[in-house]
């Protein structure tokens, strides 16, 4: 019988995750696996390293590391979607480590190790977004415009999507604070922008006959494929990962002094108001949005730039004042896209079997 293959790919996190790397591949070893170790030495390596593995013909791939690695993981597996079996492992090692939180898999890397090996493969979907067009000011060039409605690249998220305050915070969150305090360095970057918090325009569309969700003034919005955010919240209370769509919150807020209660509000309920926020669920969400308004993916801010193909790149430096360009998002669920492993202890509302 063929040795079950794995690949760790170990976000270092300062060294403090290689002190547990031998451990870690001593359970394998002990279940009869074969283990190989790839470190990341260089910022954006993780996603290559996980393509490789996969490409290689790994039977696992394991992110050891926060909601950011795990993420890189599965964009760099899925790059491969269709022409391996390569499924995803998780051994948490980060800030929040949201995805172990969700499902129930131990926070110690030894017991997470543990847990799986003796965890289930289970197909769940993933969400994805791209940029379909950028809308420039009037003074553009014609040619500015053209480039600017090319689709560019797309990239998946496991967990969930962020435009607006929380990816703003992950930006301004400094990696190595994040490394020495844990979540109290995230605490203390949200209490230094809670005088700043602003609003932005945000119209939202869903299905492919577009049909208007919401429009105004937004503070935040989450597209969600799971439930928890950032372990303090359930924005997305109701998300499955096999149900095939996506679940969006989009919060709202009429001044900076309702921001600050909606921010609080949430802190202390885990959710935000009724009266503040709109809930829908679909397939398919189109979003368009200021291009000065971050996105986070599972937790991580992303670059506008690496969606966007070089003569979007170009018309959007040229229009200048990023708040008075729009982006045109869409986001979408991929239905069974990722084999991921999940404890088999785990019952929980997450599959709809378990709703």
């Amino acid at each position: 019988m063929k040795a079950t293959t794995a690949c760790l790919v170990v976000h270092p996190r300062s060294g403090r995750n290689l002190t547990c790397v031998s451990d870690i591949t001593s359970v394998f070893a002990r279940a009869g696996w074969s283990t190989d170790v790839v470190v990341k030495e260089s910022k954006g390596q993780t996603m290559e390293l996980a393509a490789r593995a996969a490409e290689a013909g790994y039977d696992w791939v394991i992110a050891y590391g926060g909601d950011g690695t795990v993420n890189h993981v599965v964009n760099g597996v899925l790059a491969l979607s269709g022409k391996r079996n390569t499924a995803v492992g998780v051994i948490p090692g980060g800030t929040a480590n949201v995805w172990a939180a969700e499902v129930g898999v131990p926070s110690d890397p030894v017991r997470a190790a543990q847990s799986l090996v003796e965890s289930d493969i289970r197909d769940v979907d993933v969400g994805h977004v791209g940029v379909e067009s950028l809308t420039l000011g009037g003074a553009s060039s014609e040619t500015d415009h053209y480039a600017a409605s090319a689709s560019g690249p797309r990239r998946h998220f496991l967990l969930m999507a962020g435009l607006g305050v929380d990816a703003a915070l992950m930006r301004s969150t400094p990696t190595e604070l994040k490394h020495k305090l844990g979540i109290a360095a995230v605490v203390l970057s949200a209490v230094k922008m809670l005088p700043t918090l602003q609003t932005y325009p945000i119209e939202i569309r869903s299905g492919n006959a577009g049909a208007l969700v919401w429009e105004g003034k937004a503070l935040q919005l989450v597209v969600g494929n799971t439930r928890l955010y950032g372990k303090v919240a359930r924005m997305t209370p109701d998300a499955l990962l096999d149900s095939g769509e996506l679940d969006i919150s989009v919060v709202s807020a009429q001044s900076k002094m309702s921001a600050l209660m909606q921010v609080i509000g949430i802190m202390l309920r885990g959710r935000p108001s009724r009266d503040g926020a709109k809930a829908a669920r679909n397939a398919y969400f189109h979003v368009r949005a200021p291009a000065s308004v971050d996105l986070q993916l599972d937790g991580s801010a992303v670059k506008l730039k690496k969606y966007l193909t070089a003569g979007a790149r170009d018309a959007l430096t040229r229009a200048g004042d990023p708040a008075r360009v729009m982006v045109n998002y869409r986001f979408d669920a991929v239905p069974g896209a990722l084999r991921i492993a999940v404890p088999r202890t785990y019952d929980g509302p997450l599959f709809r079997a378990n709703s």
